[in-house]
């Protein structure tokens, strides 16, 4: 794709084609990224024994959008974007919930969810959908630094454990100090690069790198527009440390006298995706490495500056921030080479860097001693190492002695005991809330994610309510602030219908872990230069978020016989599903020491057997009774899969909620019916992938389910079977051996569960798990596209 690496960068892909994985330390703009995807292009390319999909996680989500566009691009001018399809997956760019994408540019907090079975891109009916597209997957971590210690790096850190010898991994830094990097190392069993003092030294040997000179400078005063105005030449970036006081700092300049001709642009969390686009298209035309020269501009941003967009300015002004932060934001200052200055003034607040006293206090100190120096990236990872060093022996430590309770409150989640936010505080401590503007939600409650919506952590979330409540009794209004309340549905069979509704939110209080907050438009606004305004109403209502043809899912089936859609599962799986995940289950094989290809088999059993409950005499009655209820009556003798259904025609709507009894599960049934067949068939030995293969059954309509109701196959199930297994005769099963009938005893299946706490069975039942839901998904559209025409 026209790329030229450098030495460093090809010795990171000879690394992990050989099989081990990387940590990377290299300064910025050295040309990480393209460390990563060199392997990964390459096996594409050549078709090597290594993954086809890769996951590239990032702490941010500007990250994410400009790594995703930059590479899209790429792709199609190289004409091979028939072959690799890139996608963004981050909160507000759900491009690839499936992850299904060749290249997912995604925020770790979509990975890491997605692995413990409650991905936030997914309904929880979905929850165990996406855990094995992590596991199959080539993984990149980039500014792995930024990762919070408490919950991030924990969380992380024990999944790629788990991990090791299944999924090749890289880790990218370019501030972590040495204590940090060797006990990574020691953790992943990966290679260091660069891995001496002499690849050290050449990798500064680099032009972009040789050629830079940058000096830093202290000023013991807050920063104002007095003292950035002072510095400016033509290009300056501002980096604040929160969005109030950014928008705080661009209002000054904007009124200030001396600015002249000089021209202002804002960029923080709180714009819209429209704006924030247009407003990045307007940093890289003014601050890109071929920018447009032409006319005096500043930035001021916000830390979301620190990693994101490839920019670079003569002179970069930053409030005290810990040094990682710091020396992040200045490798934007001479990014390109040449000259710059980068000015760090003190701060009157730490926000919202908390408990992080030390920190500021060394940091302080470090570039007190180094006023005026010009700092190259030796220099700076000596400050890395006295500024972090403390905290991050500290946090060594913490993670040696912690790991088994950390990993105890990932096995609470994978096995569905958490809630939402009890399951956040392992992926990031502070978990921001989403807002929106309207002055009618109920118009919103099919789908309250129509709309676009602005993310504040809670403190700042907390705060403005505190005020909107207090404006809603001066103003009389009916209602200021509301949150979204959804009622409970039973997972077993994921459920048509889910109702929500709004709750009146009297405090502050009442929004501690709202999913969604509305706010008044008498309230709050928006402005397109300053983005989100919390206590500034302009008359703005949160615009419809534009729909990604990507995130289409099937709302209608058809009828459709047993036999046929067992045929269509299995179709899917052998021709789409499976192959992805193909790679992952050897490897997974070879580490377990298990028999090649038990895993392939497995997946075939759980296509051919997963809808067993489906042939239960109540759930075939009750199939039956709809098909007549809406005038579309079956044959008798004929076993359904499924009925006619659609969610947008009234008439169903209307019968669904007439029926006298509600539909019988059958995914845990199924399961007990066909326990029998699976130990038949993929021998006692292998007792991890009989329970992973029961439990990939059992959970295909809900990602925790376990009970399950009496049951009585029809006369003609064993027959029905049997001619479905007719198409993987290699399985040669005796279908005599099915449980035709049971009565609830969960005592009796407890020993089929998948176990958390085993390594080896939980990432089997995660990818036998992903192989059926995708399955039957695909296999259910193909009937209902078939039927329709």
């Amino acid at each position: 794709m026209g790329l030229t690496p450098y030495p460093f960068q090809r010795r990171v892909a000879t690394w992990l084609i050989s099989g081990r994985n990387v940590i990377l330390q290299a300064p910025t703009g050295a040309g990480k990224t393209l460390a990563a995807m060199l392997p990964f292009l390459d096996a594409l390319e050549h078709d090597r024994d290594f993954p086809h999909k890769c996951l590239y996680a990032v702490p941010l989500r500007v990250l994410a959008n400009q790594f995703g566009e930059e590479y899209t691009a790429r792709v199609r001018r190289a004409g091979r974007d028939e072959r690799i399809r890139v996608a963004i997956q981050t909160g507000e760019r759900r491009e690839d919930r499936d992850l299904t994408a060749t290249l997912t540019f995604a925020t770790i907090d979509q990975v890491l969810s997605s692995f413990l079975h409650m991905p936030y891109s997914q309904p929880k009916r979905q929850w165990n959908l996406n855990a094995a597209a992590v596991v199959s997957s080539y993984l990149v971590f980039d500014e792995f630094h930024l990762f919070d210690p408490d919950s991030t790096l924990p969380t992380t850190l024990e999944m790629l454990r788990m991990l090791k010898g299944v999924a090749p991994m890289l880790l990218m830094t370019a501030t972590f100090s040495p204590e940090m990097l060797g006990e990574l190392a020691r953790l992943l069993d990966a290679v260091v690069v660069p891995e001496d003092d002499a690849a050290g030294e050449e990798m500064l040997q680099i032009p972009v790198q040789r050629d830079k000179r940058r000096f830093y400078h202290w000023r013991p005063e807050p920063l104002s527009a007095d003292a950035v105005l002072r510095e400016h030449g033509t290009r300056s970036i501002v980096v604040c440390n929160t969005v109030d006081r950014a928008r705080a700092l661009f209002e000054g300049l904007q009124r200030h006298p001396a600015r002249g001709d000089t021209q202002l642009l804002l960029l923080h969390s709180h714009f819209l995706k429209a704006d924030r686009q247009r407003i990045e298209a307007e940093l890289l035309c003014r601050f890109g490495k071929d920018a447009d020269p032409s006319g005096r501009w500043i930035i001021v941003a916000t830390q979301a500056i620190e990693v994101g967009l490839d920019l670079s300015a003569t002179h970069l002004h930053t409030e005290l921030a810990p040094a990682n932060a710091v020396l992040q934001r200045a490798g934007r200052c001479a990014r390109y080479g040449g000259e710059g200055h980068v000015f760090v003034y003190d701060i009157e607040s730490e926000l919202p860097y908390t408990g992080m006293t030390d920190e500021f206090e060394r940091t302080r100190s470090a570039f007190q001693e180094r006023d005026g120096t010009q700092l190259t990236f030796a220099d700076e990872q000596v400050v890395v190492a006295a500024v972090h060093g403390p905290r991050d022996r500290a946090v060594v430590e913490g993670l040696k002695a912690s790991r088994s309770r950390h990993r105890a409150e990932m096995n609470v989640v994978l096995r569905g005991e958490a809630d939402r936010a009890g399951g956040s505080r392992l992926i990031r401590d502070i978990v921001a809330r989403d807002v929106i503007v309207h002055p009618n939600p109920d118009e919103l409650l099919t789908n309250p994610w129509q709309v676009e919506a602005f993310s504040l952590y809670p403190g700042s979330l907390y705060g403005a309510a505190k005020v909107w409540v207090e404006r809603e009794v001066e103003l009389d209004l009916e209602w200021g602030v509301m949150w979204l309340r959804e009622a409970a549905t039973d997972e077993s069979e994921g459920g048509r219908h889910v109702e929500r509704w709004w709750e009146r939110a009297w405090s502050s209080e009442d929004l501690r872990g709202a999913p969604l907050v509305v706010v008044n438009p008498a309230l709050a606004g928006y402005d397109p230069q300053r983005g989100f305004l919390l206590h500034e109403p302009t008359g703005f209502v949160s615009p419809p978020v534009l729909r990604q043809k990507t995130e289409q899912y099937t709302r209608f089936y058809r009828l459709e016989s047993y036999e046929r859609h067992i045929s269509l599962v299995w179709q899917a799986l052998v021709q789409d599903t499976w192959p992805e995940l193909a790679a992952a289950a050897a490897r997974l094989e070879q580490r377990a020491g298990w028999q090649p290809g038990v895993l392939v088999r497995a997946a075939h059993l759980v296509a051919l057997l997963h809808d067993v409950g489906k042939l239960n005499k109540a759930l075939q009655r009750w199939y039956h009774n709809w098909q007549r209820a809406i005038g579309a009556p079956a044959p008798d003798a004929e076993a359904i899969a499924h009925t006619d259904y659609d969610e947008l025609n009234p008439l169903h709507i209307e019968k669904e909620r007439a029926m006298s009894s509600r539909r019988p599960p059958h995914a845990v049934e199924g399961a007990v019916a066909v326990a029998p067949l699976l130990v038949q068939a993929l021998d006692p030995t292998h007792l991890p992938i009989i329970k992973a293969a029961f439990s990939a059954i059992a959970r295909h309509h809900g990602p925790f389910s376990r009970e399950f109701r009496a049951f009585e196959l029809i006369p003609g199930a064993t027959a029905e079977i049997a001619r479905t297994l007719q198409l993987a005769p290699h399985l040669a099963v005796d279908v005599r051996g099915l449980r035709s009938r049971d009565t609830p005893d969960l005592t009796q299946i407890d020993r089929f569960w998948v176990d958390e706490s085993n390594d080896n069975e939980l990432l089997a039942y995660m990818l036998l798990a992903r192989a059926l839901r995708r399955a039957d998904q695909l296999g259910t559209e193909w009937g209902a596209q078939a039927a329709d025409g």
